[in-house]
């Protein structure tokens, strides 16, 4: 607990520049056409005389809202102040509801904005939009964070190691056909096949696999006692009697100053959890190295 990371975050974690440009080479053709309209005065006029030519470029109106959302459907009002509906799909264009496309990017200010306040061209604002629209998933590059750091652990401890071999994202499956190792197949709920580890090191020596799992949490809450049972079952009911397969269970974040019972709940029944700290220190690699039986009489020693 006195030793935890208070982020997993690198630098690549903040914007996914892959995705912004392939995002952006969709649509770059369309935006240079549709440059047209800027600062045009009759935009809606003009509008519906290129839409009517190349109904494709409607295609590009919704990242100009920053909307990765194409079939869009529309609350109105109607001149009584009757509400009503209507639907406008940008992925397949129908020309014969025109004029539902051009109210809706009218009422929605677009034709004024281009009109009036855009200052430069529609690729350079769109660039900034897809920008802005990746660091939505930050949340799934959290995960991910785990995974690169674990992946470049696993590098290090097995660097000029001859006698052991990593995998990431390692299924009991592609252990047995691999490695000749059995490890317990153990089904997700809500998905098919059997669970896929965050990682695993062989230590052909031992003829023994070392099974990792990691994660991060920057805040408290209800997931971290849900994942500490989650990962206490699976090595009780799993993992623990299997031959030859150990069990390490890295954790980190602040998020566990808020979670202290169920973490140590989890230590009385899984024999290895550690930080990132101690992995950097040389824990996990010689965690590799230990029998099965040392493991097991590591949970005597453990104090919380």
């Amino acid at each position: 607990m006195d030793t935890r990371f208070s982020t997993n975050r690198t630098p690549s974690y903040w914007i996914n520049w892959d995705n912004v440009l392939q995002n952006m080479a969709s649509v770059e053709i369309s935006l240079n056409t549709l440059n047209y309209l800027v600062g045009k005065d009759n935009i809606k006029g003009l509008a519906k005389t290129l839409f009517t030519k190349q109904p494709e470029l409607l295609q590009a109106i919704p990242i100009l809202l920053a909307s990765r959302e194409e079939d869009i459907d529309v609350l109105a009002f109607n001149q009584n102040g009757e509400m009503y509906s209507y639907d406008v799909d940008f992925s397949k264009p129908d020309l014969s509801k025109l004029d539902n496309y051009i109210k809706f990017m009218d009422e929605s200010g677009l034709f004024n904005f281009l009109q009036n306040d855009l200052k430069m061209s529609l690729v350079d604002y769109v660039y900034g939009v897809q920008a802005g629209l990746d660091t939505n998933g930050r949340k799934n590059r959290s995960g991910t964070q785990n995974e690169i750091i674990l992946e470049r652990n696993l590098k290090d401890i097995t660097f000029n190691d001859s006698n052991l071999k990593y995998k990431t994202q390692a299924t009991g499956k592609w252990i047995k056909k691999n490695w000749d190792i059995t490890v317990p197949e153990v089904l997700q709920k809500g998905k098919k096949g059997g669970r896929r580890y965050d990682g695993a090191v062989l230590n052909k020596a031992q003829r023994s696999v070392t099974i990792i799992e990691t994660n991060f949490y920057g805040d408290g809450g209800s997931k971290l006692k849900a994942v500490a049972g989650e990962f206490s079952s699976l090595y009780e009911t799993s993992l623990r009697d299997a031959h030859d397969v150990k069990f390490v269970w890295i954790s980190d974040g602040p998020g566990w100053l808020k979670a202290k019972n169920p973490m140590r709940e989890a230590f009385d029944v899984i024999p290895v959890i550690i930080n990132l700290q101690m992995v950097k220190n040389g824990f996990l690699k010689e965690i590799v190295n230990m029998s099965n039986d040392k493991i097991h009489s590591l949970s005597a020693y453990y104090q919380f």
